[in-house]
């Protein structure tokens, strides 16, 4: 719906997004506060998790094995801000939001291969601000790489949890893999 003011000027229907396909950039969302209530209103699940604020140590991989599952399949949202039983708390003010984004997109870029398909961008819900990840399916098998030991590990998503990619899920993901033809 557009309208200025009082007087409506157009009124569009916009299917709902899906997980797994870009996000149409041509639509201007104003009331982002409804889009969060509708992701989360069917709770954390095979295509949505929830972290209270940016992860450090062992649930920083989590989240990343998470990212990694999601590019793997169809795609999913992390939305940091959010506590485990969906109540929106919003990013601590300190860092400020913007270093707090830069550090999830470095994360994501030193941890998963190849570099995954995903939009960044912050959420204002009733003045608490929410770090939305929303991954596109890619296609192929992606692998968290863990810093410890450099071995690429796959994901996959189950429900609400992420687990270790079996041989068969592994290989029928790599078959799917986009070919490129070089000349």
């Amino acid at each position: 719906m557009l309208r200025r003011e009082d007087q409506w000027l157009d009124w569009r229907h916009f299917p709902a997004p899906t997980y797994g396909r870009t996000r149409d950039a041509s639509v201007a969302w104003e009331q982002p506060g409804p889009e969060l209530e509708l992701l989360l209103s069917n709770g954390e699940g095979k295509h949505l998790e929830c972290k209270q604020e940016v992860p450090e140590g062992n649930s920083r991989k989590k989240m990343l094995k998470t990212i990694a599952a999601f590019v793997s399949q169809d795609g999913g949202t992390i939305l940091i801000g959010v506590r485990d039983d969906l109540q929106i708390v919003g990013l601590p003010e300190k860092p400020t939001v913007d270093k707090q984004e830069l550090q999830v997109v470095g994360m994501i870029r030193d941890s998963v291969e190849p570099a995954p398909p995903y939009e960044s961008r912050v959420i204002d819900h009733d003045g608490k601000k929410v770090l939305a990840i929303e991954v596109s399916g890619g296609g192929q098998m992606y692998a968290y790489r863990d810093p410890d030991t450099q071995r690429p590990e796959f994901y996959v998503r189950v429900g609400p949890n992420t687990v270790p990619a079996r041989h068969p899920e592994i290989a029928a993901g790599f078959r799917q893999a986009p070919t490129t033809t070089t000349f």
